[in-house]
């Protein structure tokens, strides 16, 4: 600097000969907060800024780092909302995704949310994510209605469904006040569609019986014609189909099922996390046992679907044949089975332990029901026990 007259003293403002810079100087609960300047003034300038924050809100509201804005809060909470508003919902469509694909464990469905997700983001995913309304969602959920039929489907997407984007939509948020980003959830707002259960469909013993007819005609079928690997899937499949009917899990909990969770010995599955988050131990009927013993000794195991795309289920799982829609769709036709899913072998299941007069409170722990009222579904069907409960009420006297 050079000599000559001496600027007067500011106090929390010194001179760095050695660096050639203005130093300015604050406290702040005890810590000192500094900054360099080029300019003199524009040191003193921050620290009359610094004061007069001081003097009109508190020491409170002054930053403990010299790299943040000396700010009112009146100018901080504008910045922040502004920061907010900047937030697009696709922004947050895309952090619930990457959350997803980070936990697995969480998330056992790696493609049907990531493909809801999608959608949101490509109908909403320009709005700023706070300026979304209740209105706005319920508007947006009942054009989802159309959807399928727009995609040249045929018909309506379900209330199901549509409740499924609901609930997804409303994780989207959730996972958004979590990252700090948004405050508060409009889907809180909206209602959820309602259902109607309709008639549980469970498969009668001559439909049985014609399903069993169909595959092990596939089996022969097979043999006779000198393929053998034919003749293996289609066995197989009738160990699926048998494991499905006879011990009601989900799909997800079938297929997902490894060698250690079955105890042969024990005659018992243990199902360690069942879509509820609950585990449950499954005894095995004789014929579920068998199924076990055919699969284990047939060795398959699941393939690569290419060289680039290597299969990712875990080595020692049970079933090396693990999407049942084709071969099942096939069967049903070939056995005249009509309006009839895979996942209705879960309610044949449950069905056949009621009509067996079994309490509901043992159907409820097989099935791996986290509320009876979902097992409540099956009472009506349980007209034995009712018919007896009459007889033994109005016995003549």
């Amino acid at each position: 600097m050079a000599r000559g007259r001496q600027p007067q003293k500011v106090r929390g403002l010194r001179y760095r000969g050695d660096r050639e810079l203005w130093e300015a100087m604050y406290k702040v609960n005890g810590r000192r907060v500094r900054k360099a300047f080029g300019d003199r003034g524009k040191a003193i300038e921050w620290l009359d800024i610094a004061r007069g924050l001081r003097l009109k809100e508190g020491a409170s509201v002054l930053p403990t780092s010299a790299t943040e804005p000396l700010l009112t809060t009146t100018e901080k909470e504008a910045r922040r909302q502004a920061q907010v508003n900047a937030i697009s919902l696709g922004e947050l469509c895309y952090d619930l995704k990457l959350y997803i694909k980070k936990h697995p464990t969480q998330y056992k469905d790696q493609l049907n949310p990531p493909r809801r997700l999608d959608r949101i983001k490509a109908d909403l995913g320009d709005h700023p994510a706070t300026s979304i309304k209740p209105k706005d969602i319920e508007a947006w959920l009942d054009g989802l209605m159309n959807l399928h039929a727009q995609r040249g489907r045929g018909k309506l997407l379900s209330d199901a469904s549509v409740n499924r984007y609901r609930v997804t939509l409303s994780s989207v948020y959730k996972r958004g006040i979590k990252n700090e980003k948004v405050t508060e959830n409009p889907v809180k707002g909206t209602s959820q569609r309602k259902l109607k259960n309709g008639v549980i469909r469970w498969l009668k013993p001559d439909e049985e019986k014609a399903v069993r007819a169909a595959i092990q005609k596939r089996i022969d079928t097979a043999g006779e014609e000198g393929h053998l690997d034919g003749a293996k899937h289609q066995r197989h499949h009738l160990c699926e189909f048998v494991v499905s009917i006879q011990t009601g899990m989900r799909a997800g909990e079938q297929y997902g099922l490894e060698w250690p969770d079955v105890d042969l010995r024990l005659r018992q599955i243990h199902v360690k996390e069942s879509k509820n988050g609950m585990e449950r131990y499954i005894p095995m009927l004789p014929e579920v046992v068998d199924s076990f013993n055919t699969l284990k000794s047939m060795g398959l195991e699941r393939k690569d679907r290419a060289e680039e795309q290597p299969n990712k289920s875990p080595k020692e799982v049970c079933f090396a044949l693990a999407d049942p829609k084709k071969w099942w769709t096939a069967v049903l036709k070939e056995a005249k089975v009509k309006h009839y899913r895979w996942h209705d072998n879960r309610h044949s299941f449950c069905s056949r332990l009621v009509q067996a007069g079994k309490s509901l409170k043992v159907v409820q722990e097989l099935a791996g029901h986290r509320d009876i009222k979902m097992t409540a579904r099956y009472a009506h069907l349980d007209q034995e026990s009712k018919r007896e409960a009459l007889e033994d009420a109005f016995r003549p006297v």
